[in-house]
């Protein structure tokens, strides 16, 4: 199976880490029907394609109750990513333009996949700071409040800057390639500063 690599070596760190072989055994749980659909049939991601890559990770392999990973990296279940998507910031701005939000950092940030992108092994992994965008209540619309200063620097300072894929795409740092490379450096350990390295 695809993952299965990937989840055995999680398995390892949790079993290095203390965690009993009980809750190793249920850390990450095939997910029933209805929690995969309550997903995939979401309104708010009718206008975007989950690649099969990422529904059959979610479909075997559902996280259940992890610990923070390193980087202090928090993998989402099914319904967590719901939830996540629907009501934080920025995740709840950054899905309307096709980013979903998968994780979040032990500071808040948004890890999320790029439903955008084309090509189903490549779909593009992003972080976004908790401050990146915000609602501009007078405009009635998102917009971006952490932007690179040479993007900045094009827009008069009392203009709002508002939220776009093109924007988005100038802003957030890319941390992972594809779906798959995230999962495999984050079981590799490999994001143990994440928040420093992109988001400094």
């Amino acid at each position: 199976m695809e993952f299965a690599e990937i989840i055995t070596k999680f398995h390892r760190n949790f079993a290095r880490d203390g965690m009993p072989p009980e809750d190793i055994d249920k850390a990450f749980q095939q997910a029933t029907t209805a929690q995969l659909h309550s997903l995939l049939e979401w309104e708010d991601l009718k206008t975007y394609t989950v690649p099969d890559s990422v529904v059959g990770f979610y479909e075997t392999y559902n996280p259940h109750y992890l610990p923070t990973l390193s980087g202090g990296i928090r993998l989402s279940d099914l319904e967590s990513i719901k939830v996540e998507n629907s009501s934080a910031v920025p995740s709840m701005y950054l899905l309307k333009f096709g980013l979903l939000t998968i994780a979040t950092t032990i500071g808040g940030h948004a890890i999320c996949l790029d439903l955008n992108s084309t090509n189903d092994s490549q779909i593009r992994v992003f972080i976004a700071d908790q401050a990146f965008c915000s609602y501009n209540h007078d405009l009635k619309v998102g917009e971006c409040v952490l932007v690179p200063g040479d993007i900045a620097e094009n827009y008069a300072d009392d203009d709002p800057i508002l939220l776009s894929y093109s924007l988005i795409k100038q802003c957030l740092p890319e941390i992972a390639p594809s779906f798959r490379e995230f999962l495999e450096r984050l079981s590799n350990e490999g994001f143990e500063t994440i928040e420093e390295d992109f988001l400094a």
